[in-house]
């Protein structure tokens, strides 16, 4: 895919924007707080996802004003086609080529995108939260039943959890334990077997990007650590004999489950572990090692996208040259082919080393293609 136009009406601190972006590498230039991450943000709304800053759309709406509008025309591999979305939690509308949509959501698919953003870092070097959410949000982007499946675990996690903090002490609740365990076990499994699916898929394309930051001088690997399933289970089919190991280990962990009023296996439990030459990346990493394992899993799910949807998806990339060397600045200049890419910066001397694209300087909420 390949955004051919953005005009952008009244969104944040951009009053008015309009850019025909390369169909390369698209880099956004200026200090800091002038709207290069405002123009990145209204290009991930029309993915149909929340901003990725966390904001309410009525917060991208200038003050004094009522809506924000950002316009695109585009070309997937079979036709150019428009797309419009005008938002306000009250007054939203989302046009495609013209005809309206219900929801964001429908849009799943329609526009898709990466984004890495300097909160990316978090699924290095934080908890394993960010990694299981960085997982759980990459799936589902491509397969919307995992979502489901997802959200249909957590409630049955929380009635468990309940019952652990409340309902114990009574016989009547207690006995239901058998049956909360057999939905999460039933649930946990093939979350499980799909993430273990995906990484598997991920893991070779993420290292071979880290490999071109490096010149193959540092490797890279990642691997899933069930808290469930013992190290080397083969968590390929869903089967009974796997939910019954799941179940097995729910209800041999009851007793701390009771004390802890909180169930301690389990999907929600899992971690992500990235390595660079055999050490975790998470303790010995650099910053900029760090940093570019965040990207290359980004860069690596963009190629999944590619597979899975038969789309290129567009690659955002928010002040992402900061703490990369000269070597790993021209991989994302230079190399990363197929996608078109949009990167922040604000030093002009990053830039030097692009052999071809377009560069756009934004001051005060104006763009102008520098």
């Amino acid at each position: 895919m390949i955004l051919k136009s953005l005009r952008l009406n009244g969104f944040r601190n951009i009053a008015s924007a309009e850019i025909n972006p390369c169909e390369k590498v698209n880099i956004i230039l200026g200090q800091n707080a002038q709207g290069k991450t405002n123009l990145l943000e209204a290009i991930w709304i029309l993915t149909g996802n929340k901003s990725f800053r966390g904001a309410r759309e009525n917060q991208m709406i200038p003050f004094g004003e009522e809506v924000f509008r950002v316009e695109a025309s585009f070309k997937d591999r079979e036709r150019e086609q428009f797309l419009s979305f005008t938002g306000g939690e009250k007054k939203r509308k989302i046009l495609l080529n013209g005809m309206p949509l219900k929801s964001p959501s429908e849009l799943s698919g329609v526009f898709p995108a990466v984004i890495f953003d300097p909160t990316g870092l978090s699924i290095v070097q934080d908890g394993p939260g960010e990694r299981r959410k960085f997982l759980d949000d990459a799936i589902s982007n491509i397969q919307p039943s995992y979502a489901k499946y997802l959200s249909q675990y957590q409630a049955v996690l929380e009635q468990r959890n309940a019952l652990l903090r409340d309902g114990m002490r009574y016989e009547q609740f207690r006995d239901t334990l058998d049956v909360w365990d057999l939905q999460l076990a039933k649930l946990g499994t093939i979350l499980s077997i799909l993430r273990e699916d995906y990484l598997k898929k991920l893991k070779p394309a993420a290292a071979e990007i880290y490999g071109g930051f490096t010149g193959f001088s540092e490797a890279f690997s990642a691997e899933y650590e069930s808290s469930v399933f013992e190290e080397g289970t083969e968590l390929t089919a869903y089967t009974d004999e796997l939910i019954e190991q799941f179940f097995t280990v729910l209800k041999e962990n009851r007793e701390l489950d009771r004390r802890m009023k909180y169930t301690t296996r389990g999907i929600h439990r899992d971690d992500l572990k990235f390595t660079i030459d055999g050490r975790p990346a998470r303790i010995y990493g650099s910053q900029g090692q760090k940093r570019s394992c965040a990207v290359a899993l980004k860069l690596a799910e963009a190629a999944m996208i590619r597979g899975i949807l038969k789309e290129n998806p567009l690659v955002l990339l928010d002040d992402v040259m900061s703490e990369l060397d000269q070597n790993r600045q021209d991989y994302i200049l230079n190399r990363v082919r197929d996608f078109q890419v949009f990167i922040t910066c604000c030093d002009v001397s990053n830039t030097l080393r692009m052999e071809s694209g377009c560069i756009f300087s934004v001051c005060g909420g104006e763009v102008c293609e520098a």
